[in-house]
């Protein structure tokens, strides 16, 4: 049967890809230079840490985390493009970008052009750098619209829950999390308005009774947050298929079900309703879904990596996974637009990544089955529902 795909409009990527490319599937591999939708740039933490934090499911736990020191290039690069690239979002596969010194100049550099940023932090910096730059404050001065976000993974509903989350001891800063929250809601309420704000909640062991998610739920809309995501946080990556198959049937699957129960007493009807609070499962990430040979999330996104290169996608952004390297970060527009070109080689072979533990996320797996699903069926031009995971056979071995 069918699974509801309840999922906002922010969160269907194929959807994405094609208002990018005007609906047309001909772009794929013309051969011709085609800016991709988004630009995702993953700052190089402080240049001494990649992340105040060490969450146990972070999925870069297992990669290299080199951090370079070409911030200046890439901002040159972004002036250069005045605008070409529409959407900037900033991450990180192993870093945290509210640490990195020139974060707020690569946002103005954002806006300067008319693009529209995304912002994807665990939220430990906001109410300090409010209190002591006004930063949050400035945030919203520059935003445009909803379409500009700040999304904030808490992962917990109470302190004592979220340090063990997120692999620290100091669980005060939970409370500083929810106050910059707040802050921010306040200074968009009092603007009348700016981006958007979201709450994501990956569950973890530490944190999925049912008085974690009650709380959260109480805090997303006591302070009036636009979205709340619940997820089971994917197998991380660098690791063989057949570690990521038993994640899979050993917590997702068995878990998929109880969550879904505890959780549906909160869920949205509309996605009118305000906190919009929806559950995203595993058939999202599922590893058995990795069957395609070719590549087409290139034309969604291109990575600047923490360790000053160049990646086909945010989740191969690091030195382990060099064979996904296109080049090193640059200022030089001809150099970059040749990487572009090189990006987009109809002959690269997915299973060169999957053979070395690498995988797509959520948006690459989506993008890159409905492209499959097309060019065996080119009649059909929508992502269908995706399907509930089959439970396994009793006898089966996943080695």
């Amino acid at each position: 049967m069918y699974k509801k795909d309840m999922r906002p409009p922010e969160y269907r990527y194929w959807n994405q890809l094609m208002d990018h490319l005007d609906g047309n599937t001909k772009t794929f591999f013309n051969g011709e230079l085609v800016y991709p939708r988004q630009f995702e740039i993953h700052l190089p933490g402080n240049h001494r840490s990649p992340c105040t934090l060490n969450c146990p499911h972070c999925a870069g736990k297992h990669f290299q985390k080199d951090l370079g020191t070409w911030e200046i290039d890439a901002l040159e690069l972004l002036n250069k493009l005045r605008g070409a690239i529409p959407y900037h979002i900033y991450g990180g596969a192993y870093t945290e970008p509210l640490i990195n010194p020139y974060f707020m100049t690569f946002l103005h550099t954002t806006k300067k052009h008319g693009n529209h940023f995304g912002i994807h932090t665990n939220g430990v910096h906001l109410d300090w750098l409010e209190e002591k730059m006004g930063w949050l404050t400035e945030l919203n001065r520059i935003s445009t619209d909803s379409v500009d976000y700040l999304s904030v993974s808490l992962d917990a509903g109470f302190p004592w829950s979220w340090g063990p989350t997120k692999g620290t001891k100091d669980q005060h800063l939970y409370n500083g999390i929810i106050e910059g929250l707040r802050k921010a809601v306040q200074i968009r309420e009092k603007a009348g308005e700016g981006h958007a704000i979201r709450l994501c909640y990956l569950i973890s062991p530490f944190s999925d009774s049912p008085e974690n998610f009650g709380a959260i739920v109480n805090i997303a809309k006591d302070i009036g947050v636009d979205s709340l995501r619940f997820s089971i946080p994917f197998a991380c990556y660098n690791q063989s298929f057949d570690d990521v198959r038993d994640y899979k049937w050993g917590r997702e699957v068995p878990m998929n079900e109880i969550y879904e129960e505890r959780l549906a007493p909160y869920l949205s009807h509309s996605e009118n309703q305000r906190p919009y609070i929806f559950y995203t499962g595993p058939e999202f990430t599922d590893v058995d879904k990795f069957t395609f040979k070719q590549c087409v999330y290139c034309y969604y996104q291109i990575t600047y990596g923490a360790d000053g290169y160049v990646y086909k996608c945010s989740t191969t952004a690091t030195p382990t996974m060099a064979q996904c390297r296109i080049g090193k970060i640059t200022s030089n527009l001809d150099e970059f637009h040749a990487m572009l070109v090189k990006n987009t080689n109809p002959n690269w072979n997915a299973n060169s990544c999957f053979s070395k533990g690498a995988r797509c996320n959520r948006m690459g797996l989506e993008i890159n089955t409905a492209y499959n699903i097309i060019c065996n069926d080119p009649e059909v031009m929508e992502y269908p529902s995706l399907r509930y995971m089959p439970k396994p056979p009793v006898e089966t071995t996943h080695r």
